[in-house]
């Protein structure tokens, strides 16, 4: 059975107007300015949604202006088109745009995407390494001190896998541990859910919080809250293309999205 990330994926992809049916790569965001795009135009535009549509509106202006947009994982500077599709009289306003940037490509015979936004990142690098003995000493006793929280988790954690990844000079780390794979030949899915611990900012000396579970293997690392925890782009292998974009500010949660076949 697909998970529930998944399916409001494909419901959201579903419900595209028939005028849009059959374009390219599909995005949403909760997030303003926040959006996915390929790195080479020649790739086709994604197909940019916003929850709010002041923030599609916003987007669009931001373009229209020349103004730039900067690749989250990088901090690269690109240039951005947004094309609103036709609109009919009577129809209502539209709902997304066809985003391009033009900007560095790198040299690949595979379509790169890459979540952007209206300004540069704080942090445009994140450092990602191996947990020394000391950290994964402790999330472990951790995690055994609560069975009744952690008892089936733990015997999933692969902690030979396990990467912390933190902010330069940040207070806080976090650490990301793969866990059980969930597979769905009948629908092309396969995945491996990883589990999300913060160390720091109040969580007791040397403590852990566990943030909860992503669907699937973050891909990347990206500063959206401005602050020393990161967002995490994930990936699922699907038929076709599903990727999400998830905050650890206040709590984890999903605030964007990136898909289609």
């Amino acid at each position: 059975m697909l998970p529930r990330q998944c399916l409001a994926l494909i419901v959201a992809l579903v419900c595209v107007p028939p005028a849009w049916a059959g374009m390219d790569k599909e995005g949403s965001s909760q997030r303003p300015g926040l959006f996915f795009a390929w790195l080479s135009p020649d790739d086709g535009p994604v197909w940019a949604h916003f929850e709010n549509p002041a923030h599609l509106q916003q987007l669009v202006r931001h373009c229209h202006t020349g103004a730039p947009v900067f690749a989250l994982q990088s901090g690269t500077r690109y240039q951005c088109k947004a094309e609103l599709p036709p609109k009919s009289a009577g129809q209502e306003e539209p709902y997304a745009a066809g985003v391009t940037v033009q900007g560095p490509v790198p040299q690949s015979d595979n379509r790169q995407y890459r979540l952007f936004a209206l300004t540069p990142p704080r942090t445009p690098q994140w450092v990602v390494a191996k947990p020394d003995a000391e950290q994964l000493g402790a999330l472990q006793s951790f995690v055994q001190s609560d069975d009744r929280r952690f008892g089936a988790l733990r015997r999933q954690l692969q902690w030979g896998a396990a990467r912390t990844v933190q902010q330069p000079q940040g207070a806080r780390t976090t650490v990301v541990v793969p866990g059980r794979v969930v597979r769905d030949p009948d629908a092309f899915y396969g995945a491996q859910r990883h589990h999300v611990f913060v160390r720091g900012g109040g969580s007791g000396s040397g403590g852990y919080a566990y943030m909860g579970e992503v669907p699937g293997k973050p891909d990347s690392y990206v500063d959206i809250d401005g602050n020393d925890l990161p967002g995490l782009v994930v990936s699922e292998g699907c038929d076709g293309w599903c990727v999400s974009l998830w905050s650890l500010a206040g709590g984890l949660r999903q605030v964007a999205r990136f898909g289609g076949h």
